[in-house]
Formats: C-alpha cells, structure tokens, sequence
C-alpha cells in the first residue's frame, strides 16, 4: 500500500511537472481591427509542435480542440465567427485559427480567452486611447524555453496614429514579444486622432469665415 502511495505520488509530480511545463510552449499571433465606437473584429492565430499533444489538447490556458476553443472565445460581447484546427506535417505542429467580432474591446475580458489581458479604449488629451495590458504570467515566462516562443499583436486603429509604444506602419501598429516577457506586465498604448476631427475643424474655419464676412458686410451696411 505504501509502495502504491509513493508510485501515485512520483506520478501526479510527473504529470504537474509536465504541465506546468507545457504552458510555456504555444506561439500567438493576434491581430485587431478596432473602430472609432470601441466595436470591431480580431483573427488569432496560436500553435504548438505536435509532440506536446501527449497527454490531450490543451495547453495551458490553450485549447486546440474546436468546441473547447470556440467556447473560451464566445461571450456576450463577442461573436465567433469562424474557427479552424489543423495539424501540417511538414513541420509536425498544430495551428488554431479564430476568428470573432466584438461589441465593446473594453469589455473583452469577458470571454475566459481575454482572461489575461486588460483593455481600455477611452477619450484622451489628444484624441482616443487604446490600452491593452497583457498581465503577468510568471508560469509561463520562468520556462527554460520561454525566449523561443513569440507572442505579436497587431492593431488596426480607426484613424491617424498620434502616438505608440509599439511599431507604427500607417493605421497599424505591431508589438512583438516572446513568452518570457511576460515575467511582467506588458502595455501597449496607442493614441489616435478624433475621427471626424478634421471635419470639426474645417467647419469652424469656414463658421469664423462667415461669421467675419457677415460682421464686415454689416459694418459696411451702417456706414
């Protein structure tokens, strides 16, 4: 019986050790189109080597069996519009590719996949700001193969870019980081212009020309 206890001890460390182990091996891509009303559509894409598939189809805080998957990503606020796994043996790894929309990115957190992230989309200073904060996730940042795994998000904002801490290529801006900088919390900040903001500042321009125009032409009149 104590023999038996020990073998079931030494087995659950194993297994653990494994798993803790495999939250650190998932590549992800997520890419945003946002709108000015704080809606809008994002495509992810994680995948994995096959060999890290031994013991079921979730790693970590991943799943790579469709329903799983489509569940994690569905809420209230978002819609999941098309979902895809498949395995390429060229390379021998398993991709998931999703596919959603959102009412509200604020409210984003409210699918379990966003769990780890905290985001607002707020009026600012100098226009709209985006903030989406990746929360620490020492498990996976301490794994020894943690620098090998990459974590990029791309953002199409809805108007011209005043200001990032990411990459900037027009209406896009690009982070790019690996698993193990998330020993730490990661924000990416993006502001941009009003839309409309140049419209609201033509029609001014053109309000002070008419209202000059009809203090002169007045002016005129009396004398």
């Amino acid at each position: 019986m104590n023999n038996r206890f020990k073998l079931m001890s030494v087995l659950t460390a194993f297994i653990f050790a494994v798993s803790i182990y495999l939250v650190g091996c998932v590549n992800y891509d997520q890419n945003t189109t946002l709108k000015e009303d704080g809606s809008g559509s994002m495509k992810i894409h994680y995948w994995s080597s096959m060999k890290n598939f031994s013991m079921g189809t979730t790693l970590g805080k991943f799943e790579f069996d469709e329903a799983k998957a489509k569940d994690k990503y569905k809420s209230s606020n978002t819609d999941v519009t098309s979902i895809k796994v498949e395995e390429k043996l060229d390379d021998s790894t398993k991709h998931v590719n999703i596919e959603l929309t959102f009412k509200d990115i604020n409210k984003l957190s409210d699918a379990k996949g966003f769990e780890s992230a905290k985001v607002t989309w707020k009026e600012h200073k100098d226009g709209m700001e985006l903030k989406y904060i990746l929360l620490q996730d020492t498990s996976a940042a301490k794994q020894m193969s943690a620098s090998d795994y990459k974590v990029t998000y791309e953002f199409t904002m809805p108007s011209e870019i005043v200001s990032t801490n990411g990459t900037k290529d027009g209406q896009k801006v690009k982070y790019s980081y690996t698993l193990a900088d998330l020993g730490k919390d990661i924000e990416m900040t993006t502001v941009v212009k009003k839309a409309g903001g140049k419209l609201c500042g033509l029609i001014g321009m053109i309000m002070g020309t008419m209202l000059i125009g009809f203090a002169y032409y007045s002016q005129k009149r009396k004398k």
